[in-house]
């Protein structure tokens, strides 16, 4: 696959290892429009860790989405360093797959701002933004997006958490991974889709009369699920444990990938509270929820599309 051979900057896409950089720096277009370049040689392997191409990887497709737009919005937004940002909504969804699939290109993101409101001290009150990506060189659609950001300046983040936790301080992965244990019932990969049992994020699957049920179990020591140190399940790890369990609750997840993602973030979800997914499917759509202590921190929809030759 060809590729720019520039990444954008690590603070840029609040990223810490260089290879978790999957877009070019933005380039300026017309109004309030901004173009990026997907760079997906050499990255880490947890996005390669699929039975088939892992251009069909909607996560990557998404975390692809979500730096595009966030180095914009610092480069040329007015959106200053220094923020923690996080997500109110994501949606995406692929289309003409068999383009994206076969074709050695990378994919051309431009994003549009449509909202953008900063507090006074620069941190995002609303940011919204619509995204589309082509194969590079063709002017087919091969995914379209619209997501909702929010956030606070670092210097108040930790003061916004412990109100959220009725005081209490939120412990960080750097303060559970040396003790955290992983389940004795962890999923089979093939399963979940993937072939790594380190990218496996979820525990006691269960299935169900209308799909199935899970227990998140991230491994906390996965540099690609926690880049840097989080005092919460940050939104793609969410939406992988989404992935997963929608995948599994097919009965053959080798047999489908999935083409399209609506997730809504209501609530943090704490790394120190048992986080239970439960997947209702109806056809090829599946609603993912995920409860901690009964409430829901994350609302999720995939669409599913059959595998079929797309191997």
């Amino acid at each position: 696959m060809t590729t720019s051979t520039i990444r954008t900057s690590q603070d840029l896409v609040h990223r810490a290892n260089p290879r978790e950089i999957l877009v070019s720096p933005p380039s300026r277009g017309a109004g309030r429009r901004y173009h990026s370049t997907t760079v997906t040689t050499d990255i880490s392997p947890y996005y390669l860790d699929h039975p088939a191409r892992h251009r069909l990887d909607l996560l990557l497709m998404t975390e692809a989405c979500r730096q595009a737009a966030l180095s914009a919005a610092h480069l040329f937004e007015g959106l200053p360093l220094g923020v923690a940002a996080f997500f109110n909504f994501i949606d995406v969804r692929l289309s003409n797959v068999d383009e994206l699939v076969n074709s050695a290109s990378e994919l051309l993101i431009t994003t549009t701002v449509q909202e953008m409101k900063l507090r006074g001290d620069g941190s995002p009150k609303q940011i919204v933004y619509s995204q589309e990506a082509a194969v590079a060189g063709s002017d087919t659609t091969v995914l379209r997006a619209r997501m909702a950001v929010q956030g606070v300046t670092k210097g108040r983040y930790e003061d916004l958490r412990a109100y959220q936790r009725n005081g209490s301080a939120a412990p960080s992965t750097a303060d559970l991974r040396a003790t955290a244990r992983r389940h004795d019932d962890l999923t089979e990969p093939d399963r979940v889709g993937r072939t790594q049992t380190a990218n496996v994020v979820l525990a006691g699957l269960r299935h169900t009369d209308s799909g199935a049920t899970a227990i998140l179990d991230a491994d906390l020591g996965n540099a690609s699920l926690f880049d840097h140190d989080y005092d919460h399940y940050p939104a793609m790890v969410l939406i992988e444990a989404g992935r997963q369990l929608a995948l599994a609750s097919t009965g053959r997840a080798v047999d489908w990938v999935i083409t399209g993602c609506h997730a809504e973030f209501p609530q943090f979800a704490e790394l120190d509270t048992q986080t239970v997914l439960v997947a209702r499917r109806d056809g090829d759509q599946v609603e993912v929820r995920c409860r901690q202590d009964g409430l829901v921190v994350t609302d999720m929809r995939f669409e599913l599309t059959p595998m079929a030759s797309r191997r």
